[in-house]
This record gives C-alpha cells, sequence and structure tokens, in this order.
C-alpha cells in the first residue's frame, strides 16, 4: 500500500498546505465521527472541499479540479514522480470512488484514517491495481493489505492491519458511544476551516514514555489540562492554525504561571534589521516559581547557579540571523547582581555581556549582522504575546512567519501565521 498511502498524502499535502467543510455545510465529517469511539486519544477533520476552493479550485464532491497555477506546479515539479503525478491525477479524475469532502483521522485501539466513498467498488479495484494484492472478502467487508472497505466507508490502518470487528463495532456506534457524544465535537465541526483537531492529553499522555511525568509537569503549569484544541485554514494566501489548551469542560485552562507581555520597546531597542527575532515576557516572579522548583529537585550548586537568573525581570529579546551562528539579545533586570549574572551569560553561553542602567546586552559572533525584517516590524506582529518568533525565509523562501504564545481567557493561545506563503510553501514541496 505505499503507492496509494503516498499518492493520497501527496494531493492532500498540496492541497492541504498550498490540499472541509463544504457549502452544504459539515454532514460528512459528523458522519464520519459517529464511527469514531468516544474515547479516542486524538480526531483530527480535514476538510477538503473548503480548502481545495480556498486555493482557487473547485469539486463536485467525485472529482477535484486544481487551479491552473498548482496544476502546473504539479506538472512541473522535479520531486514529484511521474507516476506519483499520474496517482494524484486519478484522484483527482474521481478514479478513486473517494467522496471529496472530508477524511477523519483517529488514534484509539488502533490509528485509522477513514472517509466515505461514492463508488466502494472502484476504490478497491484501485487499491487492488496500485497495490498489486487482491481483496480479501470478509463477510460484508473487503480488506487490501492495511485498507478496509465497508459499505460506502474506507478505512487505512496507519499502524499494521485493519481489525475488520472493531470496524464493524465502530459503525454500529450509538451516539452515546461515538465521538459526537464528546464536546469536543463541536470544535471539529466549525465551518471553514481546512483542519480541526482535538487530542485528550491524558490518553495522550498515557501512551507515550514518561507520561506520568508529562502529566506532572502539566499540572505546574496548568489547572486541569485536558485537551489541546485547534485548527488551520488558509486566508488570502496565508496560512493560519492556532491550537488552545482546555480543562475537563471545554474551557480555557488556568495558566498557573505568572506572566507578562512583550515589552515591544525593548524589541524595538535593537538597531540593525535580523531574519529571526525571538522575545519572552519573563517576570521576576516567574524566574523565581522556575528557580525553585529546579532548585529542589538538582539542589547544591546547580541551584545556586540558577538562583542567578532571578536578576532577570521583564522582556528578553533576541534578534540572530537564520543560521543562528550571529546574535545578540537585550534582556530587562532588576538592576541588582550584575556581576554574578554576567559572569553566568559569558561562562555558560560564551557571550560578550555590556550593561546600560537595567538593560543587558549579550552578543555572540558578530553584531554587524543585518536582515529583511526591522526591530519597529518584529515589534508589531509580537505585540500583545507572552513568547513570540518571527522569521524570514522559514519554512519557505520569501515568506514571513510569526509564532505566537498569548494569554487568553487566563489561558494561553498558540498562533502561528505564514503570511502570504502558501504559494512558496507548495514550491517548497514540490520542487
Amino acid at each position: 500500500m505505499k503507492k496509494l498511502s503516498y499518492s493520497l498524502l501527496a494531493l492532500l499535502t498540496l492541497v492541504f498546505v498550498a490540499v472541509g467543510c463544504s457549502k452544504t455545510g459539515n454532514d460528512d465529517s459528523a458522519s464520519l465521527l459517529r464511527t469514531v469511539p468516544a474515547d479516542a486519544s486524538s480526531v483530527v477533520v480535514v476538510n477538503i472541499a473548503h480548502t481545495v476552493e480556498s486555493l482557487g479550485g473547485s469539486t463536485d464532491g467525485s472529482t477535484v479540479k486544481l487551479s491552473d497555477d498548482l496544476q502546473k506546479t504539479i506538472d512541473q515539479s522535479q520531486a514529484i514522480k511521474s507516476e506519483d503525478k499520474k496517482q494524484i491525477k486519478e484522484i483527482c479524475d474521481g478514479e478513486t470512488g473517494v467522496a471529496m469532502s472530508s477524511i477523519v483521522f483517529f488514534s484509539a485501539a488502533r490509528s485509522y484514517v477513514t472517509g466515505l466513498l461514492n463508488d466502494p467498488d472502484k476504490f478497491v479495484a484501485y487499491v487492488e491495481k496500485e497495490s498489486g494484492s487482491k481483496a480479501v472478502v470478509e463477510g460484508d467487508a473487503r480488506t487490501i493489505d492495511n485498507v478496509a472497505v465497508l459499505g460506502n466507508q474506507f478505512w487505512v490502518c496507519t499502524t499494521g492491519r485493519p481489525d475488520v470487528e472493531q470496524l464493524k463495532y465502530y459503525q454500529e456506534l450509538g451516539d452515546k458511544q461515538s465521538y459526537v457524544s464528546v464536546d469536543a465535537s463541536k470544535l471539529l465541526l466549525e465551518a471553514d476551516k481546512v483542519m480541526t483537531y482535538v487530542a485528550d492529553v491524558n490518553r495522550s499522555m498515557s501512551l507515550v514514555p514518561n507520561g506520568t511525568y508529562m502529566k506532572m509537569a502539566s499540572s505546574l503549569v496548568f489547572n486541569d489540562m485536558a485537551y489541546v484544541a485547534g485548527s488551520a485554514d488558509i486566508k488570502k494566501k496565508s496560512f493560519i492554525a492556532n491550537a488552545s489548551v482546555l480543562n475537563s469542560d471545554m474551557k480555557p485552562a488556568e495558566l498557573l504561571l505568572p506572566v507578562e507581555k512583550i515589552d515591544a520597546s525593548v524589541v524595538k531597542s535593537f538597531d540593525k534589521n535580523a531574519d529571526v527575532f525571538i522575545a519572552a515576557g519573563v517576570p521576576k516572579k516567574l524566574i523565581k516559581k522556575i528557580t525553585d522548583l529546579a532548585g529542589s529537585m538538582m539542589g547544591g550548586s546547580q541551584g545556586q547557579a540558577l538562583g542567578m537568573l532571578e536578576a532577570i525581570d521583564g522582556t528578553i529579546a533576541v534578534r540572530t540571523n537564520s543560521g543562528a551562528n550571529d546574535g545578540e539579545a537585550r534582556i530587562q533586570t532588576t538592576g541588582k547582581d550584575f556581576a554574578d549574572f554576567s559572569n553566568l551569560l559569558q561562562s555558560a553561553f560564551g557571550v560578550t555581556v555590556t550593561r546600560d542602567g537595567d538593560m543587558i546586552t549579550a552578543v555572540y559572533g558578530s553584531k554587524d549582522f543585518s536582515g529583511s525584517i526591522t526591530p519597529s516590524e518584529a515589534a508589531d506582529m509580537l505585540k500583545g504575546s507572552w513568547i513570540g518568533v518571527v522569521t524570514k525565509g522559514f519554512p519557505a523562501r520569501d515568506v514571513t512567519s510569526v509564532t505566537k504564545l498569548s494569554v487568553d481567557n487566563k489561558s494561553l493561545r498558540l498562533d502561528f501565521e505564514a503570511k502570504g506563503g502558501v504559494d512558496a510553501l507548495i514550491e517548497a514541496i514540490t520542487k
């Protein structure tokens, strides 16, 4: 199934970042969620129809017409093999029998990608052709390697082979047993989004090594951290994504750390441009809480060394070049213990440190580097956030991206935007 998996991924990637909910609503997505168990640890809904349309294409539910620019990019791509271009065309032409509305990924007893089929027989024939395997008939189910078809629904098992009996059980779930009974399902059915997702933090952590320690750490940061939820979309050729931390009642989980917003004047105080700006609001109370916790865990001289960080009080701002081999940092301090803090910076990071009142400037490499983002532009883009990063040329050439972690309803919200970068992202993927 490697060929089929790649072609589906290739199409969805192209129409996702460069390949929803349809104009008639989220009926297909809701239908699929009724076959997802309520105890799934994570669920992702990809709304293909809305995404295609937001990129200038169109779909009638069976076929996809990509925009002329996207089609040209695929045709001229050196990264996509000719056989994969052929498969992408077959998917767009409706030769797979897949309903071009929504697909859902979920992780429960096993992890699956599932979607609806306009023509199950056509889909089975297509998978047989691409995989070189014949379908195995098990009652009213047909399986080909890691793919199962039951009625008008397909399932691709991402970890091993599909469990047909389990899938039959999923298809017969009542509303109270399926994911539509979870409050989080309302977030997944939000209209006009490329993708929506919800992850149950406790269930997810229980599946990974050292999950107990991760739960303990999360309890120090949030009160009742139960879910991480968010969405992604494309607007005016910009890729936009967000994530929020929710409690058991699907409300913003209370942040337990003392934080403050970035002081934009510190970012503006740099006298040269850069390709990367990083800033964070770090009040003394936050440093005190972190050093006390770390000191109690490490003790001795290590805890004493961390105590020197208590000289920090305010905004830390850094500008650097794309290779991160030259950089300059501005750090607001209490104005006390300058010598100890300065020595710590120089010995730990090998930087050169100077002081101007309560502000410390640390430089590594050359200070004379420059870039395409001005300090004022960076300050404006990071305004209002607790922690933020502005970059030029990442994740693709000529793309300006902004990542911000902000306090929202006494909780945290993560926002990401690749400004006008959709075309550049497609080009980077396909060149």
